[in-house]
């Protein structure tokens, strides 16, 4: 379980994350919406101690976020952080040397299930593949919690159909933890078990798929509801 307790974030006089107070369940693939600007990426990167926080508290497992557990995290970010000039074979042969509990049989099996070019440099890679890429190597490192940063921004809807099967398959690792960002509310029916909004900063509400069941609704036939205030 990763919470945020009371977590502040500020660049300047503009506040991105106002004493805001969340729970990610372990074991669950939870989506955080919102629109651009909200503050979704900015908690990712608050987990991930590659921003520093005003107030407040983030834990992983009931332990304050650390050098010692932050391994337990895998961070796919919506840039690349891998290196351009290298082939997908040289990133994930690097990664498996870098990376402890990296699965390489894993990585190359899903290689094989997105069908992506060993030998090509991820500079050269269609922005789908870097995508399906970026999967790759985050989903191999076996690690019980994954941030996924707007993993669907600016690819095409087949991509898309792609991500989801991965999450779908036998790549997950069991009670595995997924976070997802996103503004792509659509792509979320079928793999989010609970969905947190956020709006300006601030948890608007956190609802569960089996909730929106239960009212007879769609996951974003609940978001539409909670948004007009019925």
């Amino acid at each position: 379980m990763i919470e945020l307790r009371n977590v502040t974030k500020k660049y300047g006089k503009k506040i991105i994350l106002d004493d805001l107070t969340v729970t990610f369940e372990k074991g669950k693939i939870t989506c955080l919406l919102g629109l651009n600007g909200v503050g979704k990426s900015t908690t990712m990167k608050a987990i991930m101690k590659l921003i520093p926080i005003n107030k407040g508290e983030i834990l992983l497992e009931g332990e304050l976020v650390n050098e010692n557990n932050i391994d337990k995290i895998a961070y796919l970010a919506d840039c690349p952080t891998h290196d351009l000039n290298w082939t997908v074979e040289e990133n994930l042969k690097f990664a498996n040397i870098y990376f402890d509990s990296f699965d390489m049989d894993k990585a190359e099996r899903m290689v094989e299930f997105f069908k992506l070019p060993k030998d090509k440099r991820l500079k050269d890679l269609s922005k789908g593949n870097l995508a399906r890429f970026t999967i790759v190597a985050g989903l191999s490192q076996n690690a019980p919690y994954v941030l996924m940063d707007e993993p669907f921004s600016g690819i095409d809807i087949f991509s898309r159909e792609e991500f989801i099967a991965a999450l779908k398959s036998e790549f997950m690792i069991d009670n595995q933890t997924i976070i997802i960002t996103t503004h792509e509310i659509d792509e979320i029916e079928g793999i989010a078990d609970d969905i947190i909004l956020i709006e300006e900063g601030k948890m608007l509400q956190k609802f569960s798929k089996s909730e929106a069941e239960l009212e007879g609704l769609t996951v974003v036939e609940k978001m539409r509801k909670i948004y007009r205030g019925a």
